[in-house]
């Protein structure tokens, strides 16, 4: 068993592990490798262990390292890059005790490109003002591409203590930093904004994963400014333009774009949402701000909006409550209309609306899906056109399909000589059908 230390010495606030070893050391006068051997049980410890540690540590392990420096395995997981799993981080694709650096000699390379963008592992960064009482001290966020600025000093963090310049930091660049280091918590909601700063960056600074720690070379001034507008970019929900999606591919620029308004409504139930948006709810207002695209594939972008309000998924998941055939169509057509609505100064209004209807049909609880079930049996269509003797029959089954279930016929909707368009047709019969048919519902059920 690895001998104990005597003292137990208090980690910094956001102190990395690496660091702390650095302390620890230096407060017994030794070299920091002879704590790192003592305290995770290394035979022969070299540099490369070194860099192996801070980074992640099993939950064995991290009972072990804490028993040698008097430390509870909680406080001891705090300080390894592993506390951002799940914000800026995601190690999903490696166990924790890959990381061990006791297991560190059978391997050459650190593997922590997949992880996220973080600094070199042989390169430093400090805040000149916050190692000033004690040289040794890093704090595990100083690690992150994304952490460009000390907000408690208003100085951007450097490679060498005494490499730092005067230079003054504006309240913008520093609110945009507490916001980030603000969703350093491991949820959802701050994983998806991580993900897609760490885009806005890499497309504003030319950086690649692989390659993070350019950064740190970049001029003070071009970093901060390219920082504070990529932080603002991000914050930006529901503006693609404004966010730069018109210049992305469309995969990754809907993998990011999120609705500008959304629900209060958790877990809002699928089968509330049809492809195409019932015409009540998308006439006058939708109708008017999607004219340029045909009437079927505006109502089946407003009904992703709605969609997209009522669960503040991005366009990528939402555009799931699609037929898999009109999902990639239909998300390129959003991405194209939204960003001319913006241009115009309408995508407010486009949300506003979008939100509207995702309310509705969340308060009207129609099951779509079961609709698109039994829209084409004869049972319905027999209800229907009972309901409605002078409606003409052959647009009755078009209406069942493309307005009563709000979904895809099977060829395209052309108006009818007799009843105008099917719209017109829906005001005229759609009432009685509507009531026969629930009525129908209701006996089958029964």
């Amino acid at each position: 068993m690895t001998t104990r230390l005597p003292l137990r010495v208090e980690p910094l606030p956001g102190e990395w592990w690496r660091s702390y070893i650095v302390r620890v050391a230096d407060i017994y006068g030794v070299q920091p490798l002879s704590v790192l051997e003592r305290v995770h049980g290394i035979a022969r410890v070299d540099r490369r262990h070194f860099r192996w540690s801070g980074i992640a540590l099993s939950e064995a392990a991290a009972r072990d390292a804490g028993r040698v420096v008097n430390l509870e395995p909680v406080k001891i997981q705090s300080m390894q890059l592993s506390a951002f799993h799940g914000s800026a981080l995601n190690f999903a694709c490696r166990s924790f005790d890959h990381f061990n650096p006791a297991n560190a000699s059978a391997l050459s390379r650190l593997p922590l490109t997949a992880v996220g963008p973080l600094v070199k592992a042989t390169s430093d960064r400090l805040c000149p003002g916050c190692v000033e009482g004690a040289p040794g001290y890093r704090a595990s966020s100083w690690r992150l591409q994304v952490h460009v600025v000390c907000t408690q000093h208003r100085t951007p963090l450097v490679v060498h203590a005494d490499s730092a310049e005067d230079s003054a930091i504006d309240d913008a660049v520093c609110d945009s930093q507490d916001e980030v280091l603000r969703r350093l918590g491991p949820t959802e909601e701050n994983a998806a904004f991580f993900n897609e700063l760490h885009d806005q960056l890499n497309s504003a600074m030319g950086l690649r994963r692989r390659n993070p720690e350019r950064q740190v070379h970049r001029p003070p001034e071009q970093v901060l400014e390219e920082f504070r507008r990529s932080v603002a970019k991000t914050l930006a929900h529901g503006y693609p333009d404004y966010q730069g999606f018109g210049d992305w591919p469309v995969p990754r620029a809907i993998r990011h774009l999120r609705p500008a308004h959304m629900l209060a409504c958790p877990n809002p139930p699928l089968h509330s949402f049809p492809h195409l948006l019932p015409t009540y709810l998308f006439v006058p207002g939708l109708s008017d701000l999607l004219h340029r695209a045909q009437i079927r594939q505006a109502r089946a972008i407003a009904a992703v909006g709605a969609r997209m309000c009522a669960t503040g998924n991005p366009l990528q998941v939402a555009r799931e409550l699609l037929p898999t055939r009109r999902r990639r169509a239909t998300a390129q057509l959003f991405l194209t209309h939204l960003i001319e609505l913006e241009r115009e100064g309408r995508a407010e209004e486009f949300w506003r609306h979008c939100a509207a209807a995702a309310a509705e049909l969340l308060h009207d609880d129609v099951d779509y899906r079961h609709r698109e079930q039994v829209c084409h049996d004869e049972d319905a269509y027999l209800a229907a056109t009972a309901a409605e003797p002078s409606a003409y029959v052959r647009t009755v089954r078009t209406w069942l399909v493309d307005q009563w279930a709000c979904t895809y016929t099977s060829s395209n909707v052309r108006p009818s000589v007799r009843d105008g368009t099917i719209e017109h047709f829906d005001r005229d019969h759609g009432p009685g059908m509507r009531a026969a048919l629930d009525r129908h519902l209701l006996w089958v059920a029964a």
